[in-house]
């Protein structure tokens, strides 16, 4: 049995739009369900003790906290994640934190390492929340190897541009010549990216949502299930999301071979790809006369699907407007609430992929909960992956 999946591409190929061409995506092998069931056939013959610091780290638990819950001393909970311990008490372990015995079987995709990732500002974030962060990403590359292995999706096509571009400085090109670059690659020439989500994905990119429980993260990106992911809030305003993907793509085809965590440099450098790449230069200065308003930039920022203060830092950046302009107009902004939402704003891109994967998946009679069970994860960790992403009920 198989099914497939239909995705909209643009005239070139070059990324999804509203209407044009449409290109088919087959199931690799067989029926999803099965090939759920093989993969995780091996679930309770062995207890891999890496799994427990994951499953306690994703529920926020210290060693302690979890000793407390199990009747036992830290030391022996010690011992079951160092492994000292052949076979611990997986059922109570499984109980107290919520989590499929078979997790604690099945051998991770990845198991993420926080150098690897591309957090904003790692000083806002608590011991717990990074942890917690971390140990969902790990999980969700089960989620992502199994669309990997079931569904012919679009090719990773994410160029190395440090190896193509001079440097800034060691390890970071100069991100307005990348954004270019890029756009050159993919043949988007210097017009608005109707879709930024469609045109990741098109481009092999996996997008999922950030659980609720640790938001505060913003976004990163990190190489996971051998492929370019990024975790997003959904929440946040269409303007906003469109600007965190972008400013992650930065982090994806320029700092793949830098440890990008924390590093204040690294985000100026993505920020500044991200305005880059959404708005182009020789667009705007073809645009933009020598009269610009704000009623221009609430224009250009409907054109662009940007915010109107990204806008106007966009404009000042390129020398369109003066400092005086920039100063007032920001503080205009800010006064009438742009600063804290986006009035008058664009609804929050949605990912086809994974709307279409949903709805295939509980075709072949694997709703969320049958699918998690599956893969021997938490239901709600695969709810979270995917909410406020896809067109679906998460139910």
């Amino acid at each position: 049995m198989t099914s497939t999946i239909m995705l909209e591409t643009g005239p070139s190929g070059s990324y999804w739009t509203t209407s044009t061409r449409m290109e088919t995506f087959q199931l690799k092998v067989g029926n999803p369900m099965e090939k759920a069931q093989q993969s995780a056939s091996i679930a309770d013959s062995e207890f891999l003790p890496e799994r427990l610091t994951v499953a306690r780290e994703r529920v926020g638990w210290t060693k302690a906290e979890l000793a407390d819950a199990c009747g036992v001393t830290r030391r022996t909970v010690s011992d079951w994640e160092a492994g000292r311990v052949v076979r611990p008490p997986v059922e109570q372990i499984a109980d107290v934190l919520d989590f499929p015995v078979g997790f604690f079987g099945v051998e991770p995709v990845d198991q993420v390492d926080v150098e690897h990732v591309s957090f904003r500002a790692l000083t806002s974030l608590s011991a717990r929340e990074l942890k917690s962060t971390i140990a969902a990403a790990t999980i969700t590359g089960s989620l992502a190897r199994w669309i990997d292995e079931n569904y012919a999706t679009p090719e990773v096509d994410i160029p190395w541009l440090d190896q193509l571009i001079p440097p800034v400085s060691p390890g970071d090109p100069n991100p307005i010549q990348a954004a270019a670059s890029l756009r050159r690659i993919w043949n988007i020439g210097d017009r608005p990216i109707p879709n930024m989500m469609s045109l990741l994905e098109s481009r092999g990119v996996r997008i999922f949502s950030l659980s609720p429980d640790v938001r505060e993260v913003d976004a990163f990106s990190l190489w996971l299930s051998e492929r370019p992911t990024i975790f997003v809030n959904p929440d946040k305003s269409g303007e906003r999301l469109r600007f965190d993907l972008a400013h992650e793509l930065g982090h994806l085809v320029m700092h793949r071979a830098v440890v990008t965590a924390g590093r204040r440099e690294c985000e100026i450098s993505a920020n500044s790809f991200a305005g880059s790449f959404l708005m182009p230069a020789a667009k705007l200065m073809a645009i933009v006369g020598r009269n610009v308003s704000l009623t221009t930039v609430f224009e250009l920022k409907r054109l662009f699907r940007v915010s109107a203060t990204s806008m106007v830092f966009r404009l000042h950046e390129l020398k369109l407007i003066n400092d005086w302009k920039y100063r007032n107009w920001m503080s205009d902004l800010s006064g009438r609430g742009f600063r804290r939402s986006e009035p008058d704003g664009i609804p929050s891109e949605k990912s086809e992929l994974l709307t279409q994967i949903v709805r295939l998946a509980r075709e072949d009679g694997l709703p969320i909960a049958r699918l998690a069970d599956n893969l021997h994860i938490p239901a709600r960790d695969v709810r979270a992956a995917l909410g406020g992403l896809t067109l679906v009920s998460m139910s």
